[in-house]
């Protein structure tokens, strides 16, 4: 999976959090997970597996493991918010 940002109107970042003001008019509160994924993330396509291991390297691995499938879930989220591209059968 691969994935990018959309085209947003706006965004405004401060402490680790991310309000995102999608296309489709509407603001995102983001996490500082999420908030930190998006910013990984530019106009070009960038591998979830990379994605993760700026995930891990700033949060530590998650206890159960399974980073990769988290940030996968984690950009499917951002996906259904409009505010991520993905290409689920690019493996990079």
């Amino acid at each position: 999976m691969r994935a990018r940002r959309r085209e947003v109107v706006d965004e405004y970042v401060e402490d680790g959090l991310a309000a995102v003001y999608s296309q489709d008019g509407v603001v995102v509160l983001l996490s500082e997970l999420a908030t930190t994924a998006w910013e990984v993330l530019g106009e070009q396509w960038a591998a979830a597996d990379d994605v993760a291991a700026e995930l891990v390297r700033v949060f530590g691995a998650p206890p159960e493991g399974g980073a990769e499938q988290l940030t996968a879930d984690a950009l499917r989220s951002l996906a259904e918010m409009h505010l991520v591209e993905l290409d689920e059968g690019a493996l990079a």
